[in-house]
C-alpha cells in the first residue's frame, strides 16, 4: 500500500492532537510514526493522525508507558489480522461469528477499543476523526483509526471493571 501523502506540519498536528511537538518527535523516535519529510520538515498525514490519537488513547485513557504501547498495537494489529482473515472466509457459519464477537470483545475490554467498520477499500481516503468519536479502520492488519470504548475509573482513577 503506498503511504498517504504528508499535508501537516509538526505544529499543526501538535495542535489537532492537543500534544507538545516533541511528544510527537518522542512518538517517532520510538518507531510508532515515521512521517515522511520535505527537506527538516515533518509533514504528518491524516493516517499518522489518527494512529497518534491511537497511541494518545493508549497513554492517556490506559496509562500505558511506551512498551506498553507498543504491546498494546501489536496485539491489535495481530487481533485484526486474525478477525479479517476470519471474516473473509466465503462460508461465514456461526462459529466464525462467534470468534469474531471473541475478538471484538478482547479489543474492547483489555484495550477499549471498538470495532465499527472492519474493511475500507485502499483508494478510500480515512476520514480525518472528530474529537469525540473516530473510526477504527483495518488496512492490512494496521491499526489506523479507533473508537474508544468507555474506560470505566474507580474513586481512585484507577481503570475497573463493570
Amino acid at each position: 500500500m503506498p503511504r498517504a501523502r504528508g499535508v501537516y506540519m509538526i505544529s499543526v498536528a501538535a495542535e489537532i492532537l492537543q500534544m507538545h511537538p516533541q511528544t510527537l518527535r518522542k512518538y517517532e523516535r520510538a518507531g510508532f510514526i515515521e512521517p515522511p519529510r520535505s527537506g527538516t520538515l515533518r509533514l504528518y498525514s491524516e493516517e499518522d493522525i489518527v494512529r497518534l490519537q491511537l497511541i494518545k488513547h493508549f497513554v492517556e485513557d490506559l496509562g500505558l508507558n511506551l512498551a506498553g504501547v507498543q504491546l498494546a498495537l501489536d496485539i491489535a494489529n495481530r487481533l485484526l489480522q486474525v478477525r479479517g482473515d476470519l471474516a473473509s472466509v466465503n462460508r461465514p457459519s456461526a462459529e466464525i461469528a462467534g470468534a469474531l464477537r471473541q475478538i471484538d470483545e478482547v479489543l474492547e475490554q483489555a484495550l477499549a477499543l471498538r470495532v465499527l467498520k472492519a474493511e475500507v477499500e485502499p483508494e478510500e481516503p480515512l476520514p480525518l476523526p472528530q474529537p469525540q468519536r473516530a473510526e477504527f479502520v483495518v488496512r492490512k492488519g494496521e491499526v489506523v483509526a479507533y473508537a474508544q470504548a468507555p474506560v470505566l475509573r474507580g474513586h481512585n482513577g484507577n481503570r475497573r471493571e463493570e
